[in-house]
């Protein structure tokens, strides 16, 4: 592989090596070339590729796919010899031309003052780029022991000029992982059976990028960036690729910069807001895919929108998202509550009190209003596999009709009725990590659990492409902080 990589380097160091003269030797060179005409639409077009080509870099560089690395690597191979042949072509030594020593004579050239900044510009920032061609090959054997495929027998079966589809992702050497069903939630104190004996899911890689290759990276995207007032006022802008894909993914998974003017008048009201909810799948990541795990999932990226002005202290947060047509509650560890459709019914005319509600029937009206969340821990958890199950009679004869549950059907326009239960554990109760003996004396505070019990009303507005809503939100009522009397019988001591 060493040999392989020096003979693919080979071609690429002859240009570099005989560029490297200076002032004196240009008498003895035949240095000078004719400028074609399309000087700017050339010098343009390598100008877009090379942003383009480190925005790339720079996801390959903090990635763990070998083929998108593998890729990259290529293509910056042959974009390295590509600006070379422009610009040797334009004027022999590049490195005479961008001398920047005002001792020297300048050359004489047939290139204008603006092709000659964007000539050198060009020079400089590929001289930046190329000697990443070895950092990016001493990336290849840590992902290559990830991959599935040796990279002795990936070179071995290359014939001469075939390219490799690299549009997919490098397939994991673990894969294909079990195909489990959905966890079940978890219940504290108890054990959890896991689908398949011993089976531990894969630790997916934790990769940070070399600093010095980073900062070489943005500082040749601002040379290139800088050049942009050298080209002619007719040529199209420089494209940055990487703010490009900060806002597709913003649009893939945030709020549309324009919904909350489309919606100002009601948001202007007391306690409401608007947010993006997102389907099951987004939030789901798939085991047979390689990723940094250093880098934010979507969860973390964009997380549940909060429903009041986040502090340092515990935000309620409206924890929905779609799932096979569902608007469902996402409870993670021990969070719950319940959901209704009370159909077209505005917004606007809604209060704590949900008088005149003709879809809501008394008792559900009852049960909204008045619902106690217990405060010992394995009451919280009866409770919520009972809304998790939609078998929540809760000492109602007849029980409820229908049962409230943590999911209903998902119509456009109609209004849902909400009661969110949220806790903020403490570590030492997720993890079961045992309290030191010389943390004891603080046990209380370490077992602060804040919370928070809201009733909220929804009503989704927009429906995306993708399954996934805009909706508007009211909290209609504020009740008292649930608390949790028992923690201590479920702390682990040392």
């Amino acid at each position: 592989m060493r040999y392989l990589s020096l003979l693919l380097l080979l071609p690429l160091s002859l240009p570099l090596l005989s560029l490297r003269v200076t002032a004196g030797d240009a008498p003895t060179l035949t240095a000078q070339a004719r400028p074609s005409q399309d000087f700017f639409p050339q010098a343009q077009r390598l100008m877009q590729e090379q942003l383009n080509l480190i925005n790339r870099m720079e996801k390959a560089l903090v990635g763990a796919d070998l083929n998108r690395l593998e890729a990259v690597r290529g293509q910056l191979f042959l974009h390295v010899g590509a600006v070379e042949r422009f610009l040797t072509s334009q004027y022999r030594l590049p490195q005479v031309l961008c001398n920047n020593d005002p001792s020297r004579p300048a050359p004489s050239v047939a290139l204008t003052a603006s092709q000659q900044q964007v000539y050198c510009t060009l020079n400089a920032s590929t001289r930046q780029l190329a000697p990443l061609l070895t950092v990016l090959e001493g990336r290849l054997p840590t992902l290559t022991d990830l991959a599935a495929v040796e990279p002795e027998a990936r070179a071995s079966r290359r014939p001469l000029g075939q390219r490799f589809n690299f549009r997919g992702p490098a397939t994991p050497r673990y894969a294909p992982a079990p195909d489990l069903p959905p966890a079940e939630p978890p219940v504290l104190g108890i054990p959890a059976k896991t689908p398949i004996a011993n089976y531990q899911p894969p630790l997916q890689p934790a990769i940070i990028a070399p600093q010095r290759a980073i900062a070489v990276l943005q500082a040749a995207r601002e040379r290139l960036l800088s050049a942009q007032r050298a080209l002619p006022p007719s040529s199209l802008p420089l494209r940055d690729p990487s703010g490009n894909a900060e806002a597709i993914r913003r649009g893939s998974y945030g709020l549309s910069p324009l919904a909350p003017q489309q919606y100002a008048k009601f948001l202007n009201l007391p306690n409401t807001g608007i947010a993006r909810i997102l389907t099951a799948e987004a939030y789901r990541l798939d085991p047979n895919q390689l990723r940094n795990r250093l880098q934010p999932t979507v969860a973390e990226e964009f997380p549940f929108a909060p429903l009041r002005q986040p502090t340092n202290e515990f935000t309620p947060r409206l924890t929905l998202q779609i799932d096979q047509g569902n608007l469902q509650l996402a409870l993670p560890e021990l969070n719950y509550g319940f959901i209704a459709d009370l159909g077209e019914v505005s917004l606007e005319d809604l209060d704590a009190s949900l008088q005149n509600i003709p879809t809501l029937s008394a008792p559900q009206r009852q049960f909204f209003l008045n619902y106690v969340p217990p405060n010992k821990l394995e009451a919280l958890q009866v409770d919520r596999q009972r809304f998790l199950t939609g078998k929540a009679g809760f000492g109602f004869v007849p029980p409820l009709s229908p049962p409230v549950s943590t999911q209903t059907p998902v119509v456009l326009n109609h209004t849902y009725l909400l009661r969110l239960v949220q806790f903020q554990l403490p570590d030492v109760i997720v993890t079961g990590q045992p309290i030191s003996r010389e943390r004891r004396r603080y046990v209380d505070l370490i077992l602060e659990t804040p919370s928070s019990d809201v009733l909220v009303a929804v009503q989704p507005v927009d429906r995306r492409i993708d399954g996934s809503y805009t909706v508007l939100w009211r909290v209609l009522n504020q009740y008292p902080d649930p608390q949790i009397v028992d923690l201590e019988a479920y702390v682990q001591l040392e």
